[in-house]
């Protein structure tokens, strides 16, 4: 899993850009060699407590995902607004925050960082 910034741009009618909501990307790639079921996704917090993302925006990858091998990346996004929120009202700091994925199996993989917000 890779975990990153991501700001849509969005095109105009007037040929300018305008840009969109700042989330966090979380992006899924399979390098086994069988396929795999994504069935849910979320960032780990201290404490064993897990922050679910249960309504993806409509561009994401929707869950479950069957993930081939060597299929284009799942992407999941979460709101950078909604990590600031659990950040300021809960006091966890983003090094504290590592997104991850839940497989069919039961197999949790985790983020290669934490999110990266400052």
């Amino acid at each position: 899993l890779q975990v990153s910034n991501s700001i849509p741009v969005y095109d105009l009618p007037d040929g300018s850009q305008d840009l969109g909501d700042h989330f966090v990307s979380v992006e899924a790639v399979n390098t086994g060699d069988q396929p795999i079921a994504i069935t849910s996704w979320g960032i780990e917090l201290p404490g064993d407590r897990r922050m679910f993302v249960t309504r993806g925006e409509n561009w994401a990858t929707p869950l479950p995902h069957v993930l081939a091998p060597g299929a284009p990346p799942a992407r999941f996004l979460i709101r950078a607004d909604e990590l600031r929120q659990v950040e300021r009202e809960q006091r966890i700091p983003y090094a504290q925050m590592r997104p991850y994925v839940k497989l069919a199996d039961g197999t949790v993989v985790h983020a290669d960082r934490t999110v990266p917000l400052a």
